[in-house]
């Protein structure tokens, strides 16, 4: 601001002024203000000069402006004669979750369904978490709310709708131009679980016959699949107009800086705690993991958002994600059979893929 020196700009230099510009300036653009060539660069953030503290309050004003900017790009979307509506912008149920139009009670209903689902596939239930998608696609249907499903504009099913079913209770894979639908072969053969788990939500055909008789080649197709398992053809990416593609960039930045509020927290505890008390015995999680008691003290583990996570990244404190759980890798440093690098180069991130790819 060199060429725009007065006394206010003074006081407030090295200072963020973002509030009190806005404060002051009400629905003013900061161009009206500032010449192209006064832009200087973005604002990083120095991990070795910001608190915690003060991290995660930056973490929540964006969590606010995201939403902020969701809720008026679906009202402008509804209000465009050409535009979706709210319940056809969503394309699942945390899309409705977020949706500020759908009915309060609807969303508990949701947020419940949606909630045993997680916690069944936490335990590993993969027949309760699809019985449980069962139960919430009827919600849904009896809600007149049809989650939008991506078409390719020559017909067919393309790769991006593919990836949404990559979980065990509802797992697509495309195989030499064609989409199949594993998730009852899932179910009834648990021993090829991992392989196939694998390319969940993915295209395979590069793997196709590279081990004869293992998933994917044809010696596999010939025995195990069956006609009613093929979805259709691999279509193209369909064309998406500029609102639909900055929604789906909103909503995936949200779900990277948003945790998991008080509310879900209560509900995941409240919903495993039931199981367990109910089945005790060889399926619960002590009785698998006799050692885990005597590891956290009793206590109650810690939820992390993944934004958390990603700040573990060095040696003295790495943290990955495989299933959904935050593991710490500081024991397997110097024991790990495939090496340190391989395990700091994955940290900080979900690494579910690879971990499943290399059949651990």
């Amino acid at each position: 601001l060199t060429a725009f020196v007065d006394r206010t700009v003074l006081n407030h230099a090295g200072k963020d002024v973002t509030k009190m510009f806005l404060d002051i300036h009400k629905g003013v653009k900061y161009e009206q203000y500032l010449r192209p060539e006064a832009y200087i660069g973005d604002l990083g953030i120095d991990p070795d000069l910001m608190t915690d503290e003060f991290w995660h309050t930056l973490r929540k004003a964006r969590i606010v402006e995201v939403k902020q900017q969701i809720a008026k790009l679906l009202e402008d979307m509804k209000a465009n004669p050409g535009g979706a509506g709210i319940a056809a912008a969503a394309s699942s149920v945390l899309d409705l979750l977020h949706d500020q139009g759908v009915d309060a009670e609807l969303k508990a209903k949701l947020q419940s369904l949606e909630t045993q689902k997680r916690v069944a596939l936490d335990a590993e239930d993969y027949p309760k978490a699809q019985a449980i998608k069962a139960k919430l696609d009827s919600l849904l249907a009896e809600s007149k709310i049809n989650l939008a499903q991506l078409q390719g504009s020559g017909g067919g099913i393309p790769l991006s709708e593919v990836a949404r079913h990559n979980k065990p209770h509802d797992l697509w894979v495309a195989l030499n131009g064609v989409v199949y639908d594993l998730t009852d072969f899932l179910q009834y053969h648990p021993e090829q679980r991992n392989s196939i788990l694998a390319w969940g939500g993915r295209d395979a055909s590069v793997m196709w016959n590279k081990i004869p008789g293992r998933f994917p080649s044809s010696t596999w197709m010939e025995f195990y699949m069956r006609p009613e398992a093929r979805m259709g053809e691999v279509g193209p990416e369909p064309k998406k107009d500029t609102n639909t593609a900055l929604l789906e960039e909103l909503r995936a930045e949200l779900r990277r800086l948003e945790g998991p509020s008080d509310e879900d927290v209560q509900a995941m505890k409240a919903a495993g705690a039931a199981p367990k008390a109910a089945e005790g015995g060889a399926g619960s999680e002590e009785a698998r993991f006799p050692k885990l008691k005597g590891i956290t003290g009793g206590r109650e583990l810690p939820f992390f958002t993944r934004a958390e996570v990603a700040k573990h990244t060095a040696g003295a404190e790495p943290y990955m994600i495989l299933h959904n759980r935050v593991y710490d890798l500081k024991p397997l440093l110097g024991s790990h059979p495939g090496g340190d690098d391989i395990l700091l180069a994955r940290a900080g991130t979900d690494a579910t893929k690879e971990f499943e790819l290399f059949e651990h």
